[in-house]
């Protein structure tokens, strides 16, 4: 046994050594912030160590991944992946009135919707192509009907194949596979993405009928792991998917302007398709916060059967 001293809690306990720290806070009743759960997918369970750092065990190799990400001192450490053998004295360093509202209250099984859980999923980021162009040569309420017939095709060859459209901005919007643990999410993006191009070059020719204006679409797609949680204050919330696997799939789509293509894919999800997919053409492109170029493929509308 030994004994936790939390100094900004004023609160002192005997602690299991088998245990982690924040396993000993928690059973003690105190309101331990961990938002990925305590399975060091986070920082804010992080305390540091005021005294006794001579009995904290060293870092295993979850803790010390984010460590060296974060920059983290040897004094702050993960009370998730913690465990001590002697006593010590230690300051949580996430702890102010919002932290506590927050965790108090969600409920039990709301609380793991809210703060998040890691998923195995595809993502599509679409935008219509010349959006500034098309909106000046039309008139408002005309845009806004065009918009509106576009959400619809959209919505429903999304929904048809397993997928959420959880975000929209002005041109686009991004569409979300894999959040039913569907193991084919990459599979129902691309022949989402396939049934859309088609469908909006009809749509097109429907457009010409209103208004002397193309009305084309780019795609961007990743896959990988994300954190798919709800976010927004209370009354005001959404769910929404988070992490690199979404930022790197609108930096893709992005690249579609530059690169004068409709519709690409990283490597990682032309890859995960084992040769269904037919590739175009390859490119090596720079994305933010990225230190190396990351390849995409432009594919085609047709997937091998």
């Amino acid at each position: 046994m030994a004994v936790i001293e939390l100094i900004n809690d004023q609160v002192s306990l005997v602690a299991e050594t088998d245990k982690t720290v924040l396993e000993n806070t928690l059973a003690a009743g105190v309101p331990h912030t961990h938002a990925c759960g305590g399975v060091a997918r986070c920082s804010t369970c992080r305390i540091y160590i005021e005294e006794g750092m001579q009995n904290v065990c060293e870092r295993n190799e979850k803790e010390s991944v984010l460590a060296k990400q974060l920059g983290l001192l040897k004094q702050v450490r993960l009370a998730c992946q913690t465990k001590i053998k002697g006593d010590v004295k230690v300051r949580r360093l996430v702890l102010d009135q919002i932290d506590e509202e927050i965790i108090l209250k969600q409920d039990v099984d709301h609380a793991a919707r809210s703060l998040g859980v890691e998923k195995e999923a595809s993502i599509l980021f679409v935008d219509i192509a010349d959006y500034t162009a098309f909106t000046e040569k039309t008139p408002p309420y005309d845009v806004v009907h065009i918009l509106n017939k576009y959400f619809y095709i959209a919505g429903n060859i999304i929904k048809k194949y397993g997928g959420r459209i959880v975000d929209y901005y002005g041109d686009g919007f991004l569409a979300i596979f894999g959040i039913d643990d569907n193991p084919d999410h990459a599979q129902n993006l691309m022949n989402a993405g396939f049934e859309l191009c088609e469908a909006i070059d009809k749509f097109d020719v429907a457009v010409h009928d209103i208004i002397d204006s193309d009305f084309k679409i780019r795609l961007g797609a990743h896959t990988g792991k994300v954190i798919w949680g709800t976010i927004g204050i209370e009354g005001m919330q959404k769910e929404a998917a988070i992490g690199d696997t979404v930022n790197m799939a609108s930096r893709i789509e992005q690249a579609n302007k530059t690169l004068n293509t409709s519709f690409l894919i990283s490597s990682d999800l032309f890859e995960k398709l084992e040769g269904q997919c037919r590739c175009q053409e390859s490119f090596e492109i720079e994305a933010k916060g990225k230190s190396k170029k990351i390849r995409v493929h432009a594919v085609n509308r047709h997937l091998v059967r």
